[in-house]
């Protein structure tokens, strides 16, 4: 039997778990699976997109590694997205683009500057 694989899950750093748990529940529409404070980890979950986030030492470890990771996740019918956090007044690196690479995609980046895109083909 071949081997099948799952969607990957990004670990990113985090510089206060319960921040981060709070703008991806407010803001981009994700479920809280497991906030453990104790065992610096959060899990977040939407639809068949998960993100996990381990606690950094310091809030300005986590915004120097988070300034260089990114998550990227592919949606359909992004127009949609887009507006629902529009609607919900989230803040963009970019709107919605039609990039040179075949993508329909934004950037949103957390509280502790972890680049997360969403993207849809062309």
């Amino acid at each position: 039997m071949q081997p099948k694989l799952s969607p990957a899950i990004p670990q990113l750093p985090s510089g206060n778990l319960e921040i981060t748990a709070a703008f991806f529940k407010k803001f981009l529409g994700f479920e809280i699976v497991a906030l453990l404070v104790d065992h610096k980890f959060l899990s977040i979950k939407r639809e068949e997109s998960e993100i996990h986030f381990w606690q950094a030492d310091t809030d300005d470890v986590a915004v120097k590694i988070g300034s260089l990771s990114s998550c990227y996740i592919r949606v359909k019918n992004i127009e949609t997205l887009f507006q629902e956090f529009k609607d919900k007044k989230t803040t963009f690196r970019y709107e919605l683009t039609k990039q040179p690479w075949g993508m329909h995609e934004m950037q949103i980046d957390d509280p502790f500057l972890n680049a997360i895109r969403f993207g849809e083909e062309i």
